[in-house]
């Protein structure tokens, strides 16, 4: 209110009187106009105001204070509680006792709403005390009236009367009522409860402090804050410099610490209580734990059979593990067979020999270890600075960023070991909660990569893989894992109890849950048309095995392979027998050994070797002279071959490798004879061979050296 609206609804007495105890000279023509104007330039003089507060009584002073720190303005209805104890007569004397600093409005709102205020001319000569400086109602006063219906929307205040005061004085009234206070804070985000807390804390923060606490995302919700809500203030009176001090509304902030005590201390919500749970279940799930190891060892198996060269840093080709991609119970999927290439590198499943790699002797028994394999699967990923998360090509890692990938990784392992098992979880509610429990994960995703592959992609990515691929976690509705966090609402996870396990390093028999425990008295079954089927739980040593007497052909609940000239060819060339293939098949075959298998090992075992390729020399050697014949009777093989030796012997002019494959496609099985290098290295390596189980030993031991 002012002073001249307050000064005429007063009658002319009571303004002779003010006039008189200001020391005003009254002339005998003095009218109301006269005696409001002189008022108005006497009375809000500082030395006046301090001279009439000091003739005040203690109580009434306080109650002027207080009137001033409330933004020098209450309704009456208000004022009468607040002052008189709900007892109107006894508020007017109080007034008008204190004629000339408050006054009573009766004209500005109407009868309805009558104010008790001290005008502004005067309001800015009454000190306030530091404690009670920057009340709620103080602070809505200054404040645009669109400004105030804006955030009186945003609470929920559906008001008729919408002037300015009254809508001041409802948004005071509501945020400093607990009800109404608690349902405010229940519409605000967790990240703007987080600010509040920090205002309950330290009382006075900055932008700086809010930024290095919370994040630069904060810091710009609360200046969107400062902006929209008017309940922040400056004690330098500047609240829009840079780095100025802002606190919270002081009686705003003792309601909300009543609030926060009763909450455990904070406004927040506990971390925990950040994690949803989908209201449905998911209507599709997608988990790993039971292929893991079988998947594993298809892989192998695909090494045993054709041995891939090693890439210049490690690995294999692509065109191989495509190969072994046919096969996994997760097809098509981006990674995955290369992460248990750079797995079974690591472990020393596979080792490099030569030019090639290699299957290791004791892969077989050790891919038997479940838990121990589980286990190193697990810390190879969370320690591993060669698998890249950061582009499609997963294998190739840059060393500027491995570190950078191992933090992530500790802070997403971190936080899991927070959150429920075998409990679903939505992956939005988990990437707030992820970004508000670790600060170098808030950071890094507020500083995305240069590379434009942001963090919430890269968690979708290790969630949706790598965690997946281990069993760590299952992932339902897994589509909307390919679409970002705001549009991904259906995308769900939930950590197994095996996950739980290799997260906590507890519970080691959790991590055989799932996954069909080996028998070692499994057998396959070998059929007439010359496939073998092999069951879930056959020991993955002999399942290695099967891969180099047959070829797979596809993997379900049971595996399906297909012996073959070739694949009986492919044995032989390791060094074994027909005796020990057929000792092999007969003793692991669930069923009598069909007689057309018998037959085709004994067709090939006495086909290899009636043609050796001796690279050495340059020469090929058959085991008689009808059959050189029959050689140089073919054109295509005679254009390989050179001059005849000797009946039996004739040099050839093709590369040795291509003269092996020409023979094969016309039926033959040639023998590679080793140099005198490859047999140096050979006797050195540590391969895949087969093994058996001799009658009346439980011991398994090898029969073929690669």
């Amino acid at each position: 209110m002012t002073l001249r609206a307050a000064l005429t609804q007063y009658p002319f007495g009571t303004l002779s009187q003010l006039a008189r105890d200001a020391g005003v000279a009254l002339h005998r023509g003095s009218n109301k106009t006269f005696l409001v104007d002189v008022l108005c330039r006497v009375l809000p003089e500082p030395e006046r105001v301090a001279e009439r507060l000091c003739a005040l009584s203690k109580e009434q002073r306080a109650m002027v204070r207080d009137l001033a720190a409330e933004g020098g303005e209450l309704l009456e209805a208000e004022a009468v509680e607040i002052y008189a104890n709900g007892f109107l007569p006894r508020l007017h004397a109080q007034v008008s006792a204190l004629t000339g600093l408050v006054f009573r409005d009766a004209h500005t709102l109407g009868d309805a709403h009558v104010l008790i205020g001290i005008p502004e001319s005067l309001l800015k000569s009454i000190p306030i005390p530091a404690a009670d400086q920057g009340r709620l109602r103080a602070l809505v006063k200054p404040v645009s009236v669109g400004l105030l219906r804006a955030f009186a929307d945003q609470i929920d205040l559906r008001l008729l009367d919408t002037r300015k005061s009254i809508v001041g004085h409802a948004i005071a009234n509501a945020l400093l009522a607990p009800n109404t206070l608690r349902a405010f804070l229940g519409a605000l985000s967790e990240e703007r409860r987080a600010i509040l807390d920090l205002f309950l804390a330290d009382n006075a923060i900055t932008h700086g402090k809010v930024a290095e606490k919370l994040g630069e995302a904060a810091a710009r919700e609360l200046e969107d804050m400062r902006w929209k809500m008017p309940i922040f203030y400056a004690p330098d009176r500047d609240l829009t410099a840079p780095d100025a001090a802002i606190c919270l509304a002081s009686d705003l902030h003792a309601a909300l610490s009543k609030i926060a005590q009763s909450r455990g201390g904070q406004l927040e919500s506990n971390l925990d209580d950040l994690i949803e749970t989908p209201d449905t279940p998911p209507t599709s799930i997608r988990e790993n734990t039971a292929h893991l190891i079988r998947d594993l060892t298809t892989l192998l198996g695909i090494v045993v059979r054709r041995a891939p060269r090693r890439l210049k840093h490690g690995g294999m080709p692509k065109s191989d593990l495509r190969d072994a991609d046919k096969y996994c119970q997760i097809q098509n999927e981006p990674g995955y067979v290369e992460f248990l290439a750079l797995f079974a590198e690591t472990y020393r499943l596979v080792e490099f020999c030569d030019t090639a790699w290699h299957v290791a002797a004791d892969a077989g028994a050790r891919l038997e270890q479940i838990i121990a394999i589980r286990k190193a699967c697990f810390a190879f990923w969370f320690q591993s600075d060669r698998w890249n998360e950061w582009s499609a090509d997963r294998t190739r890692a840059a060393s500027t960023r491995m570190q950078e990938l191992k933090n992530l990784r500790r802070e997403i392992v971190r936080s899991l070991r927070h959150c429920p098992a075998d409990t679903w979880m939505t992956y939005s509610s988990y990437y707030q909660f992820l970004t508000r429990f670790s600060d170098p994960f808030r950071h890094f995703a507020e500083n995305p990569s240069r590379s434009g592959t942001t963090a919430e992609e890269l968690l979708r990515r290790i969630i949706s893989g790598a965690l997946m691929w281990m069993g760590v976690v299952r992932v339902g509705n897994f589509p909307a894992f390919s679409e970002p966090l705001q549009r991904g609402k259906h995308a769900v996870f939930q950590i197994t109890n095996a996950g739980y396990a290799l997260l906590h390093d507890t519970r080691d028999d959790a991590l055989t849950e799932q996954i069909s425990p080996q028998n070692a008295d499994a057998n396959c079954v070998v059929q007439p048309n010359f496939e073998v089927l092999v069951p879930p739980d056959f020991p993955c040593m002999h399942y290695l095995d099967l891969c180099i007497l047959g070829d797979l052909k596809t993997q379900d609940v049971m595996a399906c392979f297909h012996l073959s000239r070739d694949s009986i060819r492919r044995a032989l060339t390791r060094g074994l027998t027909g005796e020990e293939i057929e000792a092999f098949l007969t003793q692991h075959s669930a069923t009598r050994l069909p007689d057309g298998v018998k037959a085709l090992i004994a067709e090939c075992a006495d086909k290899y070797g009636e043609i050796e390729i001796l690279p050495d020399s340059g020469l090929v050697k058959t085991a008689s002279r009808e059959l050189l014949d029959e050689l140089y009777a073919q054109p295509r093989i005679a254009r390989a071959l050179g001059a005849r030796v000797s009946p039996t012997t004739a040099s050839f002019n093709a590369a040795t490798e291509s003269l092996i494959h020409l023979l094969q496609r016309q039926g033959y099985l040639p023998h590679l004879a080793q140099t005198a290098g490859s047999r140096s290295s050979g006797g050195s390596r540590k391969c895949v061979a087969l093994h058996r189980r001799q009658p009346g030993n439980k011991s398994r031991r090898s029969i073929l050296r690669a």
